[in-house]
């Protein structure tokens, strides 16, 4: 895969190359999705080669990582007890994630719900709720007390905070 070429030619970025390109601008926060597979062996290995790839950069401050995968995550929490690691799946109460030693849901908005968000905040997670592309749902997530937003439009959002918009 890493010979594929992308429609435009260039050919298709390795998680090494989007770490090196993210090394150029330390003050950004990664967003690091590790994708389920198909057996727990190759989950592990998964989870196992993007810390390694993270840690061997010295980029642990500057990665968080999420997962639908909920081993995934709680192998990632084993490799660094420290690391921000979100669980997206949106199927377990907040405190059910924090006990593994997950510090953060993500959940789909859909699956979100108030008395989790609520529950999440006394405990002192991280919330994110994802993909939210109406402005008056990113207004009603925020009073929530959701911390992230994933979003479409992050200009809609970033006027919402009052903060600009700012695009490399």
């Amino acid at each position: 895969i890493k010979d594929y070429k992308l429609a435009n030619g260039e050919p298709l970025p390795t998680l090494n190359d989007y770490l090196v390109q993210a090394q150029k601008y330390p003050n950004t926060k990664l967003i690091l999705e590790i994708k389920t597979h198909n057996s727990a062996e190759k989950n592990m290995r998964a989870a196992r080669t993007c810390f390694e790839m993270v840690k061997a950069k010295n980029m642990q401050h500057q990665v968080e990582y999420i997962a639908f995968s909920y081993d995934i995550c709680k192998e990632l929490v084993r490799l660094d007890p420290n690391a921000m690691v979100q669980y997206l799946n949106g199927d377990k109460a907040p405190a059910k994630v924090l006990a593994d030693g997950i510090r953060g849901i993500d959940y789909k908005a859909d699956k979100l719900t108030d008395a989790w968000i609520k529950e999440a905040n006394d405990l002192g997670m991280t919330v994110n709720v994802w993909t939210v592309n109406n402005q008056a749902d990113m207004v009603n997530f925020m009073n929530k007390g959701v911390d992230l937003i994933t979003t479409d439009y992050s200009d809609v959002a970033m006027k919402i905070v009052g903060k600009p918009f700012v695009s490399d």
